[in-house]
C-alpha cells in the first residue's frame, strides 16, 4: 500500500518502543493484560490461522472452557470469549495507531493464542514481530486488512457456525475494544472516533460516542445474576461488572 512502510526485527522492535512502554506501565500499576511479554508468543500457542481451520476443534475447546466456567449457554459463551479476544488483539493496534503510526501486523498465521486458567483467561502474541508505520488514514486501511478482515472475521464466521452467535454482537466487541484503549492513555473521544472513521467497514457505527455505548450487547448481562457492563446498549452501570472486558 502506498506510503505504509513494513519491517520487522530489530527495527520493528524499535517502531514498537512505546506501545511496550504503555503495556509495562499498565503491568507496573497492577493491570493484568493478556498481551505477551513484548508480544512475543511461545511455540507451543494455537495460532489463529488453526482456530479457524476445519473441524476447528482448538475454538470448540476453548468455547466449551468458557461455557463451563460461567455456566453459560454455548452462543454466550462464545460472544465472552470472542469479547475477551478482540479485546487483547485490538489493544495492541488501537494503542501503537494512537501513539504515533506504528502498529503490529496481527494477521492469522502471525497471530497466536493460548488458554488461561484464571483472569484474562487468553494471553495472545505474534510469532514474529512485523510492523506497519504510516500515516493515521493509511494505517486505517492496513487494520482494516489485516486485523478486522483477515485476523477477526474469519473467527467470528467459525464462531456464528459453531454456536451461532450473532455477527453483529461480535463485531459490536471489536468496535469497543478499539475505542476503550483510549480512556487508558488519557485520550479523547474524538481520537477513538478518529480510529473506527479510518477503518471503517464492519466496525462503523456499532458504538456511540463521546460516551462510548455500545449499540449490540455482549451478552454478558443475560447471565444469572449479573449486572450490565458499562458500555451496555441495555443499561449503563455505576461501576464495571464484567470480567471478560
Amino acid at each position: 500500500m502506498s506510503g505504509v512502510a513494513v519491517s520487522d526485527g530489530r527495527d520493528a522492535e524499535t517502531a514498537l518502543e512505546p506501545l511496550m512502554d504503555v503495556l509495562r506501565t499498565a503491568e507496573a500499576a497492577g493491570i493484568t493484560l493478556g498481551v505477551a511479554p513484548g508480544l512475543r508468543a511461545e511455540a507451543d500457542w494455537v495460532s489463529v490461522a488453526d482456530l479457524t481451520r476445519a473441524p476447528s476443534a482448538a475454538l470448540e475447546a476453548m468455547v466449551e472452557q468458557a461455557a463451563e466456567r460461567w455456566s453459560a449457554p454455548l452462543h454466550v459463551a462464545a460472544a465472552l470469549w470472542w469479547k475477551g479476544f478482540s479485546y487483547w488483539t485490538a489493544l495492541p493496534v488501537a494503542v501503537g495507531w494512537a501513539l504515533g503510526g506504528h502498529v503490529p501486523l496481527m494477521t492469522p498465521e502471525n497471530t497466536a493464542v493460548r488458554p488461561l486458567p484464571g483472569e484474562p483467561f487468553m494471553i495472545v502474541g505474534l510469532n514474529e514481530t512485523r510492523v506497519a508505520s504510516g500515516t493515521a488514514g493509511e494505517l486505517g486501511a492496513v487494520i482494516r486488512d489485516t486485523l478486522i478482515e483477515r485476523l477477526h472475521a474469519p473467527v467470528i464466521e467459525t464462531l456464528h457456525e459453531l454456536t451461532r452467535t450473532g455477527r453483529r454482537g461480535l463485531w459490536g466487541s471489536v468496535a469497543e475494544a478499539l475505542v476503550e484503549p483510549f480512556a487508558m492513555l488519557g485520550m479523547g473521544a474524538g481520537t477513538a472516533q478518529g480510529l473506527l472513521d479510518a477503518v471503517g467497514g464492519p466496525v462503523a457505527g456499532l458504538v456511540e460516542m463521546p460516551s462510548l455505548r455500545r449499540r449490540t450487547c455482549c451478552l454478558w448481562v443475560t447471565l444469572p445474576g449479573s449486572d450490565a457492563c458499562p458500555t451496555c446498549c441495555v443499561s449503563t452501570p455505576k461501576e464495571p461488572a464484567c470480567p471478560t472486558c
